[in-house]
């Protein structure tokens, strides 16, 4: 019987050899060469940015806060992300919108919340600057006729509110001091930050949802006031702030917007109807980002 082995073709060992070699060739490395540039579409878009100087240039934030000293934030532009926010009808209802707006475009990881006023402002003129250009339309009203005006503003002319109130004490913890001129009493008052403005909207709404006056200075008064002539309990700041002297609670106003950090963006316009000059601060209404193209 023949056997299966005997029956097959003896290859010739030189083949063999020559064939074995062909192979490791095969697996040889291959020389670096440098990589083709890749192609358009492969390319990953990158988001714009721009920085903003804040108002408080850092100042009024305390040791760990991460915009303590800091005179400049970089922020993104808008982009279809944050049009899906500025559209949404749950953030609208919640109030939210703004805050929202900042934690998009803001770069650095930051609680929105704990943000000063002025220097919210200052990022929502530049992003809106940047997302739709320097032109703003808006409506003023003559503070003697109440006639309005459609009114056009250039955001380029927004500036940063020089603040030296010489009649407040700075002290080391980011509040003020100030000695009210009928009263004699010394009030402590902070500033206003995102978290206050959402206290101050949640307040107001359950006031009126049961009924309750309105009263809005009262409550600013009560949020910022920290402590008056030493006492910091709050049921002696709640009945301070009720009970105060109206000359008093118009001083109080006035030192706390001289002291504010802020932007300054401003209108002035004559009235067609009755000649009257009119200027005031240029509102962030719900047409803020909404230009009419």
């Amino acid at each position: 019987m023949t056997s299966r082995n005997e029956a097959r073709t003896q290859v010739d060992p030189a083949l063999l050899e020559q064939f074995m070699k062909q192979q490791e060739a095969k697996f040889v490395a291959p020389t670096q060469t440098q990589a083709p540039p890749p192609t358009r579409s492969a390319a990953v878009y990158s988001v714009p940015t721009d920085f903003v100087e804040l108002p408080s240039r850092g100042k009024y934030y305390l040791e760990g806060h991460p915009w303590h000293k800091k005179e400049k934030v970089e922020i993104k532009y808008m982009t279809t992300k944050e049009e899906d926010i500025i559209t949404s009808p749950a953030y609208a209802r919640e109030g939210k919108t703004f805050d929202k707006l900042l934690e998009s475009v803001i770069v650095d990881r930051v609680n929105v919340g704990s943000l000063l006023t002025g220097d919210r402002n200052a990022i929502l003129i530049n992003t809106r600057k940047n997302a739709y250009g320097p032109h703003y339309e808006f409506y003023g009203f003559c503070e003697k006729c109440y006639e309005t005006k459609e009114l056009t503003i250039d955001l380029n002319s927004a500036s940063i509110k020089e603040f030296d109130n010489l009649s407040c004490e700075k002290n080391s913890d980011g509040t003020f001091t100030v000695q009210l001129p009928q009263s004699k009493e010394a009030v402590q008052f902070r500033l206003f930050c995102g978290e206050d403005d959402a206290v101050l909207q949640k307040q107001e709404a359950a006031r009126e949802k049961h009924n309750l006056p309105y009263e809005k200075i009262v409550l600013i008064h009560r949020q910022v006031i920290v402590s008056v002539s030493g006492n910091s309990d709050p049921a002696c700041i709640n009945q301070f702030a009720q009970n105060m002297l109206i000359r008093d609670s118009k001083f109080l106003q006035k030192a706390y917007i001289e002291t504010k950090p802020d932007v300054s963006l401003r209108y002035d316009f004559i009235c067609e109807t009755c000649d009257h000059q009119n200027q005031g601060d240029v509102p962030f209404g719900a047409n803020f980002f909404w230009p009419n193209e």
